[in-house]
């Protein structure tokens, strides 16, 4: 919020009596007709009657209940901004920390705490080392990486240059993992109320994420000898033990340089030394784009960068249910019913591992549950 200068009626209040003291000894002069006097001064009532306005208050975070329904990821806005925090990979122990807050709106976040945050994990050089000044709607080291909110369009832009990560040799095993996420490491249900924690419980009626995602840039340059030459953009939601330890990163496969159509991809965090071991479970693309095609952001056997937005409308719940039994097969899950699970956390963004020059956009990100039926 813009900070304004206000006249303070007990400021003026003070300053009048003040000049009234100092010409106490002066008789009082007859009005002219048609003057005003100090008691008739519209300056006075002005500042009687009208006090300083209250501070406008906090945009809310959370969504309210209404009609059953409750839209559960908070602050979808960026209202209290983004931190932006140094890197994290299988060099330093997994340390990171806060080296910076963003405002998309061009203003301070007032000293509210952002919810949301940039990750970089084991993803090269350090964006706290190369951030550049730039407009309010982004933030970029004007080279590798930027990201871009627009609060008028609610469009999310995630643009991750690797072409000169490498320095045109191979990425191999164990090398720079780009990464280009935001995220929100919890949604905070456990202080809710108890009628709006509910609407987290995976058990719900319906969980339905929704938003529009379209490509608008896409170059690829393998070099011989890549580990994998992959490029993902993926959405992950934090499935959580209500009263257990449980957690599963819970995804959507949104996008994949290697293959149009894929199906859904069942496993455990592994492959590096900061690896979680927690469970994943990704919805393959062919679920989450209807037609018989594939990915919509392919055509003609490639990725398409046509810039042509397309709708993603799903209910997670069947596929909570599988992710369910899955883990109880595996002996994961100590948690029996997804009435003791939540959904309470996510990210979402690019993971490259080879030579790309990609953009996504996203808008209208929600994620809706509904109880009560």
């Amino acid at each position: 919020m813009s900070a304004h200068f206000r006249r303070s009626p007990a400021l003026f209040s003070a300053l009048l009596a003040a000049v009234l003291l100092m010409n106490g000894c002066a008789p009082a002069a007859e009005p002219v007709p048609g003057e005003q006097t100090a008691a008739d001064s519209p300056a006075v009532h002005t500042a009687a009657a009208n006090p300083a306005p209250e501070p406008e208050p906090e945009p809310p975070i959370y969504s309210e209940p209404e009609d059953g329904h409750m839209q559960l990821i908070p602050d979808i806005a960026f209202t209290r901004g983004m931190d932006l925090i140094t890197q994290k990979d299988h060099g330093n122990g997994d340390a990171f920390s806060v080296f910076a807050a963003h405002d998309f709106r061009g203003g301070n976040t007032d000293g509210l705490s952002p919810l949301w945050r940039l990750c970089q994990w084991d993803s090269g050089p350090d964006l706290s080392e190369m951030l550049v000044p730039s407009d309010p709607g982004e933030i970029t080291d004007g080279q590798y990486r930027s990201f871009r909110y627009d609060p008028a369009s609610d469009v999310m832009t995630f643009r991750l240059d690797t072409s000169l990560y490498y320095g045109g040799k191979p990425a191999l095993e164990g090398d720079w993992w780009p990464h280009l996420l935001i995220e929100c490491p919890t949604f905070g249900r456990e202080s809710l109320p108890a009628d709006q924690a509910d609407f987290y419980r995976c058990d719900a009626d319906s969980l339905t994420v929704s938003f529009d995602i379209r490509l608008t840039e896409y170059e690829a340059s393998p070099v011989e000898g890549d580990w994998v030459d992959a490029a993902q953009f993926l959405l992950y939601f934090y499935v959580k033990g209500i009263d257990t330890q449980d957690f599963c990163w819970f995804g959507l496969q949104l996008f994949d340089s290697r293959w149009p159509r894929n199906e859904h991809y069942v496993g455990y965090d592994g492959g590096k030394a900061d690896a979680s071991g927690a469970m994943i479970y990704s919805v393959g693309s062919k679920y989450i784009y209807p037609g018989p095609g594939g990915s919509a952001l392919w055509k003609n056997g490639a990725p398409s960068p046509d810039g042509i937005w397309h709708h993603v409308e799903l209910d997670l719940v069947p596929y909570l249910k599988n992710m369910l039994k899955r883990g109880k097969a595996d002996d994961y899950f100590t948690a029996q019913e997804l009435s003791g699970l939540s959904v309470n956390g996510m990210n979402v963004g690019w993971e490259t591992i080879g030579t790309f020059r990609h953009t996504m956009e996203i808008r209208g990100l929600r994620l809706t549950a509904a109880r009560g039926k």
